[in-house]
């Protein structure tokens, strides 16, 4: 039998760790944010809902951020309102730098969503955003299946083998989101 691990445990996240939060609590988080970002990767094309539960947060009003080649399944789905195409290290870099314009041209996001990003990348992009960027108040959450010690709240682990437990933390996540 194989184990799986809560995080890669050569990521040494440093004194302060990021927060296991529910979805409800994270979902408020979400709905306060003046200018929130779902970035999307390509885990989450391995199941329809995956992809359909980052729909369902781009409909209450948050652009979407498809990195990959996670864009294709939104364009084959007909869904094209506010997703855009951009490489996740370059979205990191003009993240840490308060004076980025945004996707749209109105300004840098306050809260940025990672989702469905396989997790050795997310973990270097989100320690990046903790450590050096320049603008204090971008905040990071994950809504992933594991624990990610450098954003500010993440989901707690969820084995392969509970996937139900984690749709259904997804599936409250949307609820609790205001749009």
């Amino acid at each position: 039998m194989v184990m799986e691990i809560p995080f890669d445990v050569a990521n040494i996240p440093g004194p302060e760790t990021g927060e296991v939060a529910p979805p409800e609590v994270i979902g408020s988080y979400i709905s306060g944010a003046k200018r929130p970002l779902l970035v999307v990767g390509s885990e989450l094309l391995r199941d329809d809902f995956f992809l359909d539960i980052a729909i369902e947060i781009g409909k209450k009003g948050i652009p979407i951020a498809a990195t990959g080649h996670s864009v294709k399944r939104f364009v084959e789905k007909g869904y094209r309102e506010e997703v855009y195409y951009y490489n996740l290290h370059e979205l990191t870099n003009c993240l840490r730098d308060p004076n980025w314009k945004g996707l749209d041209g109105a300004g840098n996001y306050d809260f940025v969503i990672f989702y469905g990003i396989i997790y050795y990348y997310a973990s270097q992009m989100l320690s990046c955003l903790k450590n050096f960027a320049t603008d204090p108040l971008v905040r990071t959450v994950s809504i992933d299946r594991y624990y990610h010690p450098n954003a500010r709240m993440s989901f707690t682990n969820v084995m392969t083998w509970m996937e139900g437990e984690y749709k259904d933390m997804l599936n409250k996540l949307v609820e609790s989101i205001k749009g």
